[in-house]
């Protein structure tokens, strides 16, 4: 339920991306009820809060000459020696995959498509309540702080992943922009899908194989955009600074993205709150842990 994204890979991984997009549209348009596109995908994808149907299809994915995922054992992961308070948790972490070019770990996926419409319909409900957009935005940001700090972060593993809470905000994108417009990073996008006599199709000029990509960014990776460890810090601490040459190697055109808490682009999700929050006295990360010699790696 976890994942690391500090430890990397020995090559790039295959990007899933186009799968995942075209798999994403054909669940919409393979229906023919007429019933809205969110409900019809959020029905498919399921609510199983361990691994969804999308994250086990995802899993599935067979590529030639490269690799999908990345899974490092758990005793050699950042998480080796780190307590949580559930046991045996980190038994059960999340692979590494790339999507659109962004690393991630497949609980974001789930994140995503489930957090993400719990998010769209806490707003949709509040607007028709009278609620300003921005009030039921913000309040269900709050929701996913509470849940991040209980059963789907801290309380379980010790983790707060603001990355999870990316993926939650990223995902209400989504699923708002599946028959609405949404304004994405000070552009307004058109919806993905218009109704029509068969159901919802795509709209035309809309690229099938790309349907997620704006809503992804490095804000759903753990290294670039780290957590809060309420346990087993210095433990992580160390394992981070063991990591710190592969890891400039690997993401050699990701450095300038790397920054303390607070002073880099994770802050906000494109300058909108999400629900970051990581102590400065409490940070683990790249910038914190690998420094400028590091980070100036060639």
């Amino acid at each position: 339920m976890e994942t690391d994204q500090f430890t990397t890979p020995r090559a790039p991984l295959y990007d899933i991306g186009p799968a995942l997009s075209r798999k994403i549209s054909d669940i919409i348009e393979s229906d023919r009820t007429g019933r809205d596109p969110e409900r019809v995908l959020s029905e498919w994808v399921g609510s199983n809060i361990f691994v969804s149907r999308l994250v086990s299809w995802v899993k599935q994915i067979q590529v030639e000459g490269g690799t999908a995922g990345f899974l490092p054992n758990v005793f050699r992961s950042i998480y080796g020696r780190v307590f949580s308070p559930v046991p045996f948790s980190f038994l059960f972490d999340s692979p590494t995959v790339n999507v659109h070019g962004f690393y991630l770990g497949t609980d974001k996926i789930d994140h995503f498509f489930q957090q993400g419409r719990e998010y769209c319909d806490l707003v949709r409900r509040a607007e028709a309540d009278g609620v300003e957009r921005s009030a039921a935005i913000a309040a269900a940001v709050a929701r996913g702080v509470k849940q991040e700090h209980t059963y789907y972060g801290t309380l379980v593993s010790g983790i707060y992943s603001n990355a999870d809470l990316a993926a939650n905000y990223a995902g209400m994108k989504f699923y708002v922009n599946l028959r609405q417009p949404v304004r994405m990073r000070d552009r307004a996008r058109p919806p993905l899908f218009e109704s029509s006599g068969e159901g919802w199709r795509l709209r035309a000029g809309a690229d099938r194989d790309h349907l997620l990509q704006a809503f992804l960014s490095d804000h759903l990776d753990e290294s670039l955009n780290p957590s809060r460890y309420r346990y087993g810090r210095d433990s992580i601490r160390s394992r981070v600074r063991d990591r710190c040459d592969a890891w400039t190697r690997f993401y050699a055109d990701r450095l300038g993205l790397v920054a303390r808490s607070g002073q880099g682009f994770s802050a906000t999700w494109f300058g909108e709150d999400y629900g970051h929050w990581l102590p400065p006295a409490e940070e683990v990360s790249i910038a914190t842990e690998c420094g400028t010699a590091a980070l100036s790696h060639p």
